[in-house]
């Protein structure tokens, strides 16, 4: 029997909820609620993100969320509900797009910094329909190549993360860092969802000697089940050792050996182990607008070694930052791949952009991937009242060395007024294109106009 995971998640994050908000609104300076209105109308040629669609659609969609947040200067805390009222008319709908109750998702932060020590805890649930999680790639931060995988089910989730350091001054400091993350899917076909849970635990104890060297020893674990017809497990774990330091001429550096192993189990047999030993080794020299960096790495995990080597360069500007990173990474004797990333932010008098691209490997169920997203956005004032802006985004997943793989790439262009000084109207079109490989490619546009407003009070 299954065990209903994020109920007791929903009960314990209610609790917790009742448990602190007293201690923060008597301690801080009150918790501030924001209930958060818009509804949304839009014309689809293809809402249900399928290869051969029918009729387009008009789709009504109603946003509620409801947000609890309180924040002193050594505590923060922050709740959050909401979900989506969604339905289809028109001569493409039927009674399948009735109006529906959909999306649900919870969240739970609470931070706490100490002279010496900190903690931050977040508890996250999500009930998506896979089709709406448009551009949900990260997750805690970890690119999740299923989030290119389009069905017609849902995907739930449920994530709980801990982080807790102390002796941040002194001369021992220890970091802990916990992850639980499960993920359920109902109603899918594609043989890749299937439902797991993963948890790891990493620690890192540095002892602090002085500016020039100290020494880092570190250790983590890693465990993956997955509810498919072999009963798949994936372990790992690793030990290490290393140093690091700062001189007076602004030169930092890092180096770090490490012992991994990573296991593969199907049906309760060991099939498959990668072991060995690994190094990481850094160097980054502060100049006076902002630093230059050098590294290189060999580590060991379920897909094999992975040698990998970056140059990065980090431009502090007047009105925002640039970072460049610029690499290569190789997979167990597969052709050499390059890695990047480009982080450029600037805001201006009346104007605001930020863009990200970022190419980086991973391991899912010991495949070697590499995986690629590209975000950017601009926003520009028209006057005191009114705006625009344009948005773009491209995901991407392959093995190390291949040249096919599942890609999404999305675009939309808006406007916005300020209709009264509560309420906002917005407007624009949108265009979503999926290509997935042994699948044909699935196309959607819309036309979308929508009204809403944020309500906030005090206790």
């Amino acid at each position: 029997m299954k065990i209903s995971r994020p109920g007791r998640l929903t009960l314990s994050t209610l609790s917790l909820l009742m448990a602190t908000t007293p201690v923060l609104s008597q301690n801080g300076p009150g918790l501030v609620g924001t209930l958060s209105f818009d509804q949304t109308l839009s014309f689809d040629s293809n809402p249900d993100l399928v290869v051969t669609p029918g009729d387009g659609k008009i789709v009504s969609t109603t946003d509620l969320n409801f947000s609890l947040s309180s924040e002193t200067r050594s505590e923060r805390f922050r709740f959050n509900v909401g979900g989506v009222f969604d339905g289809a008319f028109g001569s493409g709908a039927t009674s399948a797009d009735d109006l529906t109750f959909k999306n649900e998702s919870a969240s739970l932060t609470y931070g706490r910094e100490g002279a010496n020590s900190s903690l931050s805890l977040r508890a996250r649930y999500s009930n998506f329909d896979i089709e709406d999680e448009v551009f949900g790639f990260f997750v805690d931060g970890i690119f999740d190549p299923d989030a290119l995988i389009i069905d017609g089910g849902e995907r739930e989730r449920t994530l709980l993360t801990g982080r807790l350091e102390f002796g941040k001054e002194g001369p021992l400091g220890v970091e802990v860092r916990a992850r639980n993350n499960v993920v359920d899917y109902t109603g899918v076909t594609d043989p890749e969802l299937v439902d797991s849970e993963s948890n790891s635990l990493n620690a890192v104890a540095t002892i602090r000697t002085n500016r020039a060297w100290n020494i880092n020893l570190s250790a983590g674990i890693e465990r993956t089940d997955e509810e498919d017809i072999n009963d798949t497990s994936w372990r790992s774990n690793y030990l290490g050792v290393g140093i690091e330091g700062e001189f007076n001429n602004g030169l930092s550096y890092s180096a770090d050996l490490y012992r991994d192993e990573a296991d593969n189990y199907q049906l309760g047999s060991l099939t498959n182990q990668e072991e060995g030993l690994g190094f990481a080794v850094g160097l980054t020299q502060l100049v006076p607008d902002g630093s230059y960096g050098v590294s290189v790495g060999s580590r060991v995990d379920s897909s094999g070694r992975r040698n990998t080597a970056n140059v990065n360069r980090l431009f502090e500007l007047p009105n925002g930052g640039l970072s460049l990173s610029l690499g290569l990474v190789e997979q167990d004797g597969s052709d050499t791949d390059i890695t990047a990333t480009v982080v450029y932010s600037r805001e201006g008098r009346d104007s605001r952009i930020e863009a990200e691209l970022v190419q980086e490997p991973s391991t899912n169920d010991g495949d070697a991937l590499l995986n690629t997203s590209v975000n950017i956005t601009y926003e520009r004032d028209i006057n005191a009242y009114s705006s625009w802006d344009a948005n773009f985004s491209y995901g991407a997943s392959s093995s190390i060395g291949a040249s096919n793989g599942d890609t999404r790439t999305s675009a939309s262009l808006g406007y916005t007024r300020n209709l009264t000084e509560d309420w906002d109207l917005r407007a624009g079109v949108s265009i979503d294109r999926i290509e997935q490989s042994g699948s044909g490619d699935i196309t959607s546009n819309s036309v979308f106009v929508s009204v809403g407003r944020d309500f906030s009070f005090g206790f």
